[in-house]
């Protein structure tokens, strides 16, 4: 070969150097690109995706912490997986077994396997763990948060962004007033203790505990529309639960802002129907936030719901029923409501007054009728009844021409309060005792009269 080049042409080779380079383009820096879009993927990633260990059934617990304690007990560390480590990690700092002797040995190894094992899924699941179990003075907490604390530098992303928000994360004695002082700065406390990585914020023990000092920080406006629509921002968020377990004193802070005052009839309203669409109705359900709630402050809100349901009654009659006997009746249940001798009252709509009242005086689209009121089924549903309680006895109007019968509560065949379905003509047959309001006159006084 004699080096020609494959053209058949002879280069110098530094010709060809030249040649090469003259043909080279400009070295030009480049930019990074935009992170925002990475760091929104991230963010809905976490958002959907709140982390890798699945929360055991309660009823799963106590074979996971036994599993452990066997493992632990023999160094026997195969087929097991860090989720499984961590979920009996859960079983064994709940409130029910964070402090068995015999479990000791489990909480010991776990409290050891955070101070050496290399970062990642372990280390990030511990933090939930202590976020979840956090109990304010109980020593699992303190422990927990001093050796998690040792290596929060080595954290990912999710715990990284509480930390973030929350420097105070592992100090458990002012974390939780730190973190009651984020939710009362929120608008919506629910949404954003998820957005800094507090992935179910009702059941976090350590949001649970901060939920009391948010409270109190808003318990002395709770009669302003803006400190009350953070409350149940919180209580019954949007895209969230509503609140069930700890949600009593809250409640309870609402009603304690009208202790010595009631609020406008509108207000009144639109609190009682949210009360009870989230909780229930007390008058119904004895359990849930009602097992222990404050008495006088349950009263106060039975009274408004006596009020309410009178008020529906009154209003649905007054819309639909053109009969000039009728403001008077009207005015006289007030009255009496007014002067406190009215204790209770329960509606039983017919069917056409059902769909007036839903369309028509109930607001939010909430309330569920069939819960929220009786049911009349006599004379096709076109006759409605409003049930009172007044001292011992009961006291049964209805719209249109149906007469006023009383009963003494302890009759057998008296109708009976909170019931779901009531059938008019029954109840007219059970008593003579009853009075046509062709006379209001003599019908008030009749009716003043016999309770």
């Amino acid at each position: 070969m004699n080096g020609s080049a494959p053209d058949g042409q002879d280069h110098h080779p530094r010709e060809t150097t030249r040649a090469m380079l003259s043909r080279t383009r400009s070295l030009r820096t480049r930019a990074l690109p935009p992170l925002d879009q990475i760091r929104r993927s991230v963010a809905h990633i976490l958002n959907h995706w709140p982390g890798a260990v699945h929360t055991p059934e309660d009823r799963d617990r106590e074979k996971l912490a036994k599993e452990m304690l066997r493992r632990v007990l023999g160094w026997d560390w195969q087929h097991i997986t860090t989720q499984r480590v961590i979920s009996a990690a859960i079983a064994v700092f709940d409130t029910e077994r964070r402090g068995r002797p015999d479990l000791a040995p489990v909480r010991e190894f776990l409290m050891s396997e955070i101070a050496s094992r290399d970062a990642g899924a372990f280390l990030d699941g511990m933090v939930g763990v202590y976020v979840d179990s956090f109990a304010p003075g109980a020593d699992h907490t303190r422990h927990l948060a001093q050796a998690l604390a040792r290596r929060s530098g080595e954290l990912g992303g999710r715990h990284r962004k509480l930390m973030d928000a929350l420097p105070e994360l592992f100090r458990p004695d002012a974390a939780p007033l730190a973190l009651a002082g984020i939710m009362r700065d929120a608008d919506d406390a629910y949404a954003q203790l998820k957005s800094i990585g507090l992935s179910s914020p009702h059941i976090s023990g350590l949001a649970k505990t901060a939920q009391k000092a948010f409270i109190d920080r808003l318990a002395p406006d709770l009669d302003e529309a803006e400190p009350r629509r953070k409350l149940f921002n919180w209580l019954t968020p949007e895209n969230g639960p509503v609140l069930q377990a700890g949600a009593g004193p809250a409640v309870e802070a609402l009603l304690a802002a009208w202790r010595d005052r009631t609020p406008p009839d509108a207000l009144r309203n639109s609190l009682s129907e949210a009360i009870i669409a989230a909780w229930n109705d007390p008058r119904l359900h004895a359990g849930g936030i009602w097992s222990g709630f404050d008495p006088g402050l349950k009263a106060m809100l039975l009274r408004w719901l006596t009020h309410q349901d009178m008020k529906f009654f009154c209003d649905m009659v007054t819309a639909t029923q053109d009969n000039h006997m009728w403001p008077p009746r009207r005015d006289f249940w007030l009255r009496l409501y007014d002067d406190k001798m009215i204790d209770e009252a329960w509606v039983a709509f017919g069917s056409n007054a059902a769909r007036y009242a839903q369309q028509n005086l109930l607001h939010g689209g909430k309330t569920d009728m069939n819960r929220r009121f009786g049911r009349q089924l006599d004379r096709g549903g076109g006759t409605s009844l409003l049930i009172m309680r007044i001292g011992n006895k009961i006291v049964v109007d209805g719209c249109h021409n149906y007469k006023t019968h009383i009963f003494r509560s302890d009759d057998d065949r008296a109708p009976k309060l909170y019931q779901r379905q009531y059938y008019c003509d029954d109840i007219r047959r059970a008593t003579r005792n009853s009075k046509s309001h062709s006379s209001i006159h003599s019908w008030s006084q009749w009716v003043l009269q016999h309770v």
